[in-house]
Order: C-alpha cells, then structure tokens, then sequence
C-alpha cells in the first residue's frame, strides 16, 4: 500500500506520509519527497529526501479517501534526543538524503542540480489545515 500524501509547506513539495510522531506534545510527520535532477557524476535521476516535519507545517490532500489513509498512519511517540528520531529505510539503488527534524526549509541538496521536471509545486495561495494525526 502506497503510503498518504501531504504537500511539505516548508519545501512546496509533495511527499509521502510514512509515520507520525509525537514529541512534547506535538506531532511531527515522517516525510519524504523526490527532486530530479543533474547528479555530479552526470547521471540525471531524483534524489530521495526525508525528514521530519512538524504537523502544521503539512497540509492534507484533497482527495476525500486521504482523512482515512492518514488514520491508518504509524504514530509513536519520539525519543527526546532528536538524532535518535527514525528515519525511512532507503531502498537499493535510490541516492537518498535524510535532513532530520525541520522546522524551517532545509539547505539546498548539494548532492543534485534540480532540472525542469521535478516534483516542485506552485506557491500556496494560504494557509490551509494541517492533517490531524489525533
């Protein structure tokens, strides 16, 4: 089963909804999303990144079946040590990139030049509601 999808606020992409978890009281998604691009070894592919993303900062999808796929989601609660947090296992053969807890847009990937094709999405026209993981 393919995993719900959420757009990640802080990098205007839409990713997969792979965990929530809960740290001080508030709820974080384990995300992860693609970006195509140039490779320093002149192969062109997509690189794979993760992170953990608070709650807020996701917004749901539109599709009406996605409040139930997110239900279904894993929820755990986090250690307090934040470089203990879990992280997506990387498949064989996939160029991945895991930046940890973000609460703010992640430095530019140095490990590909983004090319036209990629999974970016337009800027949001507002504020919208998180998915509630409750």
């Amino acid at each position: 089963m393919m995993p719900p999808r959420v757009i990640v606020q802080l990098v205007r992409q839409l990713a997969d909804l792979h965990a929530w978890g809960r740290s001080e009281g508030s709820w974080w998604g384990l995300v992860s999303w693609r970006t195509y691009g140039s490779f320093p070894d002149g192969v062109n592919g997509y690189l794979h990144t993760s992170a953990w993303i608070p709650a807020r900062l996701l917004d749901p999808s539109s599709d009406p079946a996605a409040a139930i796929e997110y239900q279904t989601v894993q929820r755990f609660d986090l250690p307090e040590d934040r470089s203990a947090w879990p992280r997506p296992a990387a498949t064989a053969g996939r160029r991945w990139r895991h930046c940890g807890p973000l609460e703010e847009a992640a430095p530019a990937a140095s490990e590909v030049t983004p090319l036209v094709g990629g999974t970016g999405l337009p800027a949001a026209p507002g504020p919208a509601a998180s998915p509630d993981p409750n």
